[in-house]
């Protein structure tokens, strides 16, 4: 049985983590920002928020997908610019190659590590 080496996607990740994402959070550490907000922002006078809806239909249970690593990308882009994270815009096209590298590992007919579950094991 074939079986899927993670090491590379693994790398990637790691590579993402160690030398894009904490640089960066290091950087705004040191400019007294937050990555990501560790309390509650008391400026704020309510987190409550009445919802518009309060019935789920069926469309609520499918979400959009990106196609590939590059839509991936595009979209990551326009979420952080909207965010105001001009930091991590720029560092968008190394996540949409590990993205890519996911989604081609784990498509349909890709080697698994994991037995079908049409295949009766036995030990």
């Amino acid at each position: 049985m074939n079986s899927i080496d993670d090491a590379d996607v693994e790398a990637m990740l790691g590579t993402l983590f160690d030398q894009l994402l904490m640089p960066i959070a290091e950087s705004m550490r040191a400019e007294g920002r937050e990555a990501f907000p560790r309390k509650p922002d008391v400026s704020w006078l309510s987190y409550y928020v009445r919802r518009r809806r309060s019935v789920m239909t069926a469309a609520d249970f499918a979400s959009v997908a990106c196609a590939d690593g590059a839509e991936f990308v595009q979209r990551l882009q326009a979420h952080w610019q909207h965010l105001g994270r001009d930091e991590l815009v720029a560092v968008a096209p190394q996540f949409g190659a590990a993205a890519e590298a996911l989604r081609l590992a784990r498509q349909p007919g890709a080697p698994s590590a994991e037995p079908s579950p049409f295949v009766y094991a036995m030990f």
